[in-house]
């Protein structure tokens, strides 16, 4: 409100009690958390990348987990036959240890250019996690294991 008071311009404000202040302050409050909580874009495709990824291993298919390793087109029939096995091998002495798998979520990714690192939650039928860090490559517009 603005009027005049002895020859002078008297601005004043409506007072903002603390009842009426809580709507505002809930919502401030809320287009924090959403804007600080937002994934990019190429986070999204970056992190279900390499949920991807991990799922192939979770559901046995090693073959196919070799295949999205980024120099895989360049690996020799011998050389990937070795790489399938050993992936197997983990998979297996991690099956020993915990249980099979059964879920992956990527929690975390620091991403530098066309490089990445995804921090991956894995849990296991014994109700454990573990935290795995998977290096990864952008070859094209796709991420790929490094």
């Amino acid at each position: 409100m603005i009027y005049l008071k002895n020859n002078h311009l008297v601005v004043r404000t409506p007072s903002l009690s603390l009842r009426n202040a809580r709507p505002l302050l809930a919502m401030m409050a809320l287009v924090m958390v959403v804007s600080c909580s937002e994934l990019s874009r190429e986070q999204r495709r970056l992190r279900r990348a390499a949920e991807h990824d991990y799922e192939l291993m979770m559901k046995g298919k090693y073959e196919k987990f070799v295949r999205e390793i980024a120099y895989a087109d360049s690996m020799s029939d011998d050389y990937k036959a070795q790489m399938i096995d050993l992936v197997r091998e983990h998979a297996s002495a991690l099956e020993q240890q915990h249980g099979r798998m059964t879920a992956v979520k990527a929690i975390n990714d620091i991403i530098n250019d066309d490089q990445a690192h995804v921090f991956l939650q894995v849990g296991f039928a014994d109700s454990t996690c573990e935290e795995i860090g998977l290096p990864m490559v952008k070859v094209g517009k796709k991420w790929k294991m490094q």
